[in-house]
């Protein structure tokens, strides 16, 4: 019988709405660790991806359709996701959840979240709201922190620094620590060995994001990027960790490249291939917080539309791009905007951190910090989600 279509189960049903790669992993995360704290007496609907379905949940839609980064990107696809935000909220009304929890993707789960705070306004039972990983309004638009409170019931934060930007309007917010630091520490010798990697060759893992938009943008610029890295370096293995939507169009691409030595590796092999690279280049994001984790010297690369980067430009804290440089409070990772992302000034800043003594130091003790930082303990950021998801929703 499904989880989610059982209308004599009394069990509490939770909806949960993830809308790229990285949120997908949170809540099947969150769900792992609600189905251990309450011993499975517990129902999912919602949308999310490969990692939630595979702790139990028919995703409404695909969550592919909701993977939009930056304006101009964003028009074409207005009226599905429209489409798709009308068709939660309906969904979310039929099912009446005890708590709806959108995860990251504000762009789709605030708009789902402020018609159901709007719809519920007159209903007895009201479903809470939480939603899980803060808006960067430390890197732009603070605004949107007063907006989010009024929104939502609970803000589960991955930063300790975020509580203070939304508790001053009133939303009740919990650091939960991020999910980054629950990951495995990688094997770099096994690694090259099953993929015949040897030993005295150059590796650079690229990560060229988790949506298509950013993978067209940056691929090129890789691709220029080894080419020209080989003059200096030509015992050079590529490695390009990708998430599972996305492998079977990276390796098409990638396959038309003059390229030798590259291997696209799934994601479960993700920390191996981390522990085993000298480099790596890659899209901001949340993979960049993990790199540096995994003490793996990182160039950050930022390039969107020309349009959509125009303004970025002068709405954005640049550095605040960077998760760990944020974490930090110092600009260690080198970031590349817009212009700058080119493949010249990336192998520049290779060779520049190639030939530097105390990167290997720098990286540890960078890792160290960042963990020190964002202790949360000896629980994970999931049980802790959990939790206060479970207190929240206690009594309902």
């Amino acid at each position: 019988m499904s989880l989610v279509e059982n209308d004599q189960d009394n069990r509490p049903l939770f909806y949960i709405i993830a809308g790229e790669v990285s949120g997908d992993m949170i809540g099947a995360g969150v769900m792992k660790s609600l189905k251990k704290l309450t011993a499975g007496k517990v129902r999912f609907a919602g949308v999310g991806g490969v990692h939630m379905s595979s702790e139990g949940l028919e995703s409404l839609f695909p969550i592919e359709e909701l993977s939009v980064l930056g304006v101009f990107e964003l028009v074409p696809k207005i009226p599905k996701l429209l489409k798709h935000i009308r068709e939660t909220v309906h969904d979310i009304l039929i099912k009446n959840p005890c708590a709806v929890i959108t995860i990251d993707s504000k762009g789709f789960t605030f708009r789902v979240a402020k018609q159901i705070a709007m719809k519920q306004n007159k209903r007895i039972k009201k479903i809470k709201l939480i939603h899980m990983v803060a808006p960067t309004v430390w890197a732009w638009r603070p605004g949107r922190a007063k907006k989010t409170a009024k929104i939502f019931d609970h803000l589960l934060a991955l930063f300790p620094f975020e509580a203070a930007y939304f508790i001053p309007h009133g939303l009740k917010t919990s650091f939960v620590g991020h999910p980054a630091l629950e990951e495995r520490e990688g094997a770099a010798d096994e690694f090259k060995k099953s993929f015949l990697i040897p030993k005295d060759y150059l590796v650079l893992s690229l990560l060229p994001g988790s949506r298509t938009s950013e993978v067209d943008r940056l691929l090129p610029i890789f691709e220029e990027t080894i080419l020209k890295l080989k003059q200096h370096y030509p015992k050079l293995f590529i490695l390009m960790p990708t998430v599972p939507t996305l492998e079977s169009y990276i390796r098409n691409i990638v396959s038309e490249w003059a390229v030798e030595n590259v291997i696209i590796v799934k994601n479960q092999d993700k920390q191996n291939a981390f522990a085993a690279s000298d480099f790596a280049v890659a899209a901001s994001g949340t993979v960049t917080l993990e790199l540096a984790l995994a003490r793996v010297p990182t160039i950050v690369t930022y390039k969107l539309n020309t349009f959509t980067g125009w303004i970025a430009y002068f709405l954005v804290n640049h550095q605040s791009i960077v998760l760990a440089n944020r974490i930090l409070e110092r600009p260690l990772f080198p970031l590349l905007v817009q212009a700058s992302c080119n493949s010249d000034k990336i192998v520049e800043v290779i060779l520049s951190q190639k030939n530097k003594k105390t990167i290997s130091e720098e990286m540890e003790l960078a890792s160290s910090t960042i963990r020190e930082r964002l202790n949360i303990g000896r629980n994970t950021s999931s049980d802790l989600a959990a939790q206060v998801i479970l207190n929240e929703t206690r009594g309902l």
